[in-house]
């Protein structure tokens, strides 16, 4: 029921899967790039670079960024990220942990 919600927002059309990594990043990126959010996942942290002094307009395009990503996950994905600050790093470890970039072949895997 939760995927259904989540394809019915416009964001995906699927939440994300250990299989679709690849299409849900690009769908996810094209409309964080469209809302005006994707500075927030692309840019560095401006939490590492002025801790003290982050700006307000940083910080409601962060939870706005964050909050996208969050919904274009599935319940079993969103454990992964859950305890994130920041919309890059919650990228970043989805990124790292489905991408099939970092999939090894499983011909390798089998030795062949």
């Amino acid at each position: 029921m939760a995927a259904t919600n989540i394809s019915a927002s416009g964001i995906v059309l699927e939440p994300l899967t250990r299989d679709n990594y690849d299409n849900w990043s690009a769908l996810v990126r094209n409309y964080l790039i469209g809302q005006g959010l994707w500075e927030a996942v692309n840019s560095v942290s401006e939490i590492s670079v002025q801790p003290k002094e982050v700006s307000d307009s940083w910080k409601k395009n962060n939870a706005k960024a964050l909050h996208i990503i969050q919904l274009a996950c599935g319940m079993e994905i969103l454990s992964q990220i859950r305890g994130v600050e920041t919309a890059k790093e919650a990228w970043n470890r989805l990124g790292a942990l489905y991408s099939s970039q970092l999939k090894a072949d499983p011909d390798i895997e089998q030795g062949m």
